[in-house]
């Protein structure tokens, strides 16, 4: 039977060797134990034998040479083998019995999972794994007493299962430690990585010696500790381990049957979920739409688990019993999961979706710390009472010694993004640093209170909040700064200076960057522009003498700028430390930091990112006292002097902006101690000595008297409404189109049809030309709103009653939406020629002749009648004296477009002599019959009224 190769792990470097200088096995025996170290090489280097094989095999014909062979073991695998054994496997692979071996069986058993002799229902402990780390074997030390061994089980088990329970990574607390990914750490590196429960000395001491590396003292492998607890993790979920020292039951909590996930609801399993992807920034369907190939927006139920597994299970701390909730609450009666309704719920968290399509909608977002770690609530009220007396006494001692918690907390927080959170074992360590850790239970109670419940975390950041006055959460006190003095320096005091240890621990690195910020803003500086001159290759690289060259010519050094310390300078430096070669400083990163306060990069990619307003960088002004810390009593004369002035400001129309203006010739916003006092005296603002005190110590800083601020109390400025929306609504009713009430609109579609020819023939404008560009696809239909707004220019005066006639008329039959329009344009355009004329030559074309207005006026048949019998007594009139019409017309038709006034067109007739022979009720009629509408005005169509005529006359057209 061949062993697996994790039974042999505990002392395979030394079976190895016994095997080697031991002659009385048997042949079999031998060979299987060589085939056994090289299968342990193999597996736990991950190579593939068969590659070192074929390149000695051009034919590939299965078979090398002893030599051969012997050079892949020796040259590729390492693997030194005694020559009984390379005897032993030159015959066994020796198949034609002519001196080449077989390497491809060699491949086949090496390569074997199970062996092939050994039939088991358990064929897990039979398999061909790899060693716990790259042949790294466990210490030799013998376990010898049974209840030693029981105990050590046990201390296993614990730990397993605690760390099941908070969902612990040992693995990666581990690895932190080791740098160089060798697979071992020093003992008081993992004592101070360990994150299982309590345990006594004599517990660790027993780890220790049982994962302590045999050949490197001092040194523990935690890949085989890690690999012991998840074996144990998997084999004993729901198993009882009791400990056997009960005289440490307060120190080592008991560990029992591990706990049932907490029961929640499916609404806070959502609001969860909804919280993480928020502020994780997590695109959960990305990995939905990996399984849904179709994007129907439904998957199986098993695909569903999986994406929501991968996507946000580890950000929202969601267990099994969390998603199969999820899965039956969006489960669809065939089984199928529509996980679309999900996706939108949950990536649009505190949004709302199509937001471009509703730009005046208000999005109501968590405000900052709302979505923060909270302290638990789930204390019983004799614990909180305990808490409250614990806090109290560590309150008194930090007081007393005046000691800053969070400084001693922060090396503590391991997360990149400063999650403000360490670890029970980092919370007790920086306790009992500073002498402040109760007892055991008073530890775990208080710890208990700041926990996260979901990782186990202590949250340090509110622990130093309520413990300390003055601290509030992310508010840092600002460093003392000192005068830096520049000076010019030759290159070997500058490589001196260099090398020079320079403390920057008392740095604050995020207000000293927020001040270079606040100052780049107001001044509007281009950073790149001043680093490009001393990087002429763009590397985005310079050296540390140039980078703090620059800073000075930033104004960062000067009386203008921010006067930075040495140690603000170094620290920059160090931050900004290019990580290969420490002579180079990062000045693109470092631009890139700074000039966010203008824009963000690649916003192009991100077009719905909010970005944050500029007013967010400025910072006040250096020694700004904080109103937190001013004394009651210089409060309530502050307010008193304050309103005393307001009053005297008011009555009296008293403007301080003029008289503080006066002594602030660079517009800096302050002035002298004794300026202030001297614009107090030119206002003649009463005040007394302890008023002038309090109003002193409340708005000077670094700089002088803030007399802006000070202003901003005494006459704020009057903030006017917000009248976007205002002119915005202003703006639409201006341009809103008033619609006119029709005249006389036509109601038949010839109607229609025959004034847009009379328009298009007297204009001479061709339609088709205006309505093809909006026809890209040239397929001869436009859309119903195109058609208006691409026939709107030819001003054909078509009312709205028109329009849809014409649109009714031309309607495609494919597309209801759509107008025919070169159907249209063919039927317009027909009266300038008749269409294919090339196929029928001996057509004769027809002129078009347009209908008058005139023609389509229908009287009464009565005043018909009255007008026609008038119409032919003028026309004998004008035949018998041989009238000419027109002339006389045209001399009122200056613009000769046929039309004249109704004044004029009666002075006419007078002229003519043929008003006399008109009674009041034919003049009306026969102005009704020939009257037209031109530009809003009624006028006279003479040219009709003359042709008429002259017909009845007897005379032809176009002859006098």
């Amino acid at each position: 039977m061949v062993a697996s190769v994790e039974t042999m792990t505990n002392s395979a470097p030394y079976v190895y060797d016994s095997i080697a200088s031991t002659s009385s096995l048997d042949p079999p025996t031998i060979i299987r134990l060589a085939e056994e170290k090289i299968r342990v090489k193999t597996i736990a280097s991950g190579l593939r034998i068969t590659e070192f094989f074929i390149d000695f095999d051009r034919l590939r014909s299965g078979f090398v040479t002893s030599s051969q062979f012997k050079r892949c073991l020796d040259t590729n695998l390492r693997v030194q083998l005694l020559p009984e054994e390379e005897q032993l496997l030159f015959q066994k692979y020796d198949l034609k019995h002519d001196g080449n071996i077989c390497y491809r069986e060699f491949c086949d058993v090496i390569n074997r999972k199970y062996p092939e002799t050994t039939i088991t229902p358990h064929p897990e402990s039979y398999t061909n794994a790899a060693p716990p780390y790259l042949n790294s074997w466990r210490s030799t030390r013998h376990i010898g007493a049974q209840d030693e061994s029981e105990r050590l089980k046990d201390v296993l088990q614990r730990i397993a299962t605690h760390c099941k329970q908070r969902r612990i990574d040992v693995l990666q607390a581990m690895e932190n430690y080791d740098k160089h990914k060798m697979g071992e750490i020093t003992d008081s590196q993992f004592y101070r990585a360990f994150v299982g429960p309590q345990l006594t000395e004599a517990e660790m001491t027993l780890l220790r010696d049982k994962y302590s590396d045999p050949e490197k003292p001092g040194l523990m492998n935690y890949l085989n500790f890690v690999q012991d607890l998840n074996r144990y993790s998997r084999t004993n979920d729901t198993t009882l381990f009791p400990t056997n020292n009960g005289n440490n039951m307060e120190q080592t909590p008991f560990i029992g049957i591990e706990e049932k996930p907490e029961q929640r609801s499916i609404q806070e399993i959502l609001d969860k979920i909804r919280i993480a992807t928020f502020k994780y920034g997590v695109r959960i369907s990305d990995f939905f739409k990996d399984y849904d190939k179709l994007r129907s927006g439904i998957m199986t139920e098993t695909q569903f688990e999986s994406a929501l597994s991968l996507s946000i299970q580890k950000q929202a701390f969601l267990n099994m019993n969390d998603i199969k909730k999820i899965a039956e609450y969006y489960r669809r009666p065939d089984g199928r999961v529509y996980y679309k309704e999900f996706v939108d719920s949950m990536e649009n968290a505190f949004n709302i979706p199509e937001l471009e399509k509703k730009p005046l909608t208000q999005v109501h977002r968590p405000g900052q710390g709302l979505l923060s770690r909270p302290l638990n609530t789930n204390l019983s009220p004799e614990e909180e009472d305990r808490v409250a007396e614990i806090l109290d006494v560590i309150i008194e001692k930090v007081k007393k010694r005046r000691l800053e918690l969070f400084r001693f907390f922060k090396p503590y927080d391991r997360s990149k993004a400063f999650t403000r959170a360490c670890t029970k074992h980092q919370f007790g360590r920086v306790l009992r640093t500073l002498d402040l850790i109760p007892s055991p239970y008073d530890f775990n109670i208080l710890c208990k209170k700041f926990e996260d419940r979901e990782n186990g975390d202590v949250n340090y950041a509110l622990f130093c909040q309520m413990t300390e006055q003055d601290f509030v959460a992310i508010k840092v006190e600002p460093e003392v700064e000192f005068p830096f003095e520049r000076a010019r320096i030759d290159e070997e005091q500058k490589r001196d200076k260099l090398n020079v240890t320079i403390d920057t621990s008392n740095v604050d690195l995020n207000d000293l960057m927020g001040r270079i910020r606040h100052h780049v803003l107001i001044k509007r500086i281009r950073v790149k522009e001043f680093f490009e001159d001393f990087d002429p290759l763009r590397l985005g690289t310079v050296s540390q003498a140039r980078f703090i060259r620059v800073l000075a010519s930033l104004g960062l050094t000067g009386l203008d700028g921010i006067p930075l310390t040495e140690a603000q300078m170094f620290a920059l430096c160090d931050h900004y430390r290019h990580p290969e070669q420490r002579d180079l400083i990062q000045w693109k990163q470092f631009e890139k930091d700074v000039e966010s306060v203008f824009t963000l990069s690649d916003l192009e990619k991100v077009p719905t990112l909010k970005v944050s307003p500029q007013t967010i960088y400025e910072m006040p002004t250096t020694g700004t006292p904080a109103w937190c810390n001013i004394d009651p009593y210089n409060k309530e004369e502050l307010h008193q002097a304050m309103q005393t002035w307001k009053t005297n400001c008011e009555q009296r129309r008293i403007d301080l902006y003029h008289t503080f203006k006066q002594f602030d010739r660079h517009n800096r916003g302050h002035v002298t101690r004794g300026q202030f006092r001297q614009c107090l005296a030119i206002a003649g603002l009463p005040y007394t000595q302890k008023e002038l005190e309090a109003v002193e110590a409340a708005f000077i800083d670094d700089d002088g008297f803030h007399y802006r601020r000070f202003r901003e109390w005494i006459q704020p400025r009057r903030i006017d409404p917000f009248r976007y929306n205002i002119l915005q609504q202003e703006l639409k009713d201006l341009n809103k189109q008033k619609i006119l009430p029709e005249g006389n609109p036509l109601s038949s579609i010839q109607d229609v049809l025959q004034k847009i020819k009379g328009q298009v023939f007297r204009r001479r404008i061709r339609l088709y030309e205006w309505l093809k560009d909006h026809d890209k696809l040239n397929c001869g239909r436009l859309p119903c709103d195109t058609f208006r707004r691409a026939i709107n220019p030819c001003q054909l005066e078509l009312t709205e009653s028109e329009l849809s006639l014409l649109e009714d008329y031309y309607r495609s039959r494919i597309d209801v939406n759509a107008i025919e329009y070169k159907k249209f344009c063919e039927e317009i355009e027909s009266i300038f020629t008749t269409d294919f004329l090339e196929k029928n030559p001996l057509v004769e074309s027809e002129q078009y002749v347009p209908i008058k207005d005139t023609t389509n006026i229908q009287l009464d048949p009565d005043k018909e009648d009255r007008v026609q019998i008038l119409m032919n007594k003028m026309g004998e009139r004008v035949h018998a004296r041989r009238l000419q019409l027109f002339p006389l017309f045209e001399d009122f038709d200056r613009v000769r477009n046929g039309h004249v006034t109704q004044n004029q067109f009666l002075r006419v007739l007078n002229d003519l002599g043929m008003l006399t022979m008109l009674s009041g009720f034919e003049k009306d009629n026969l102005l009704a019959k020939f009257r037209v509408r031109v530009g809003g005005r009624d006028d006279m169509d003479y040219i009709t009224f003359c042709h008429e005529l002259n017909t009845l006359a007897g005379f032809e057209a176009g002859i006098p």
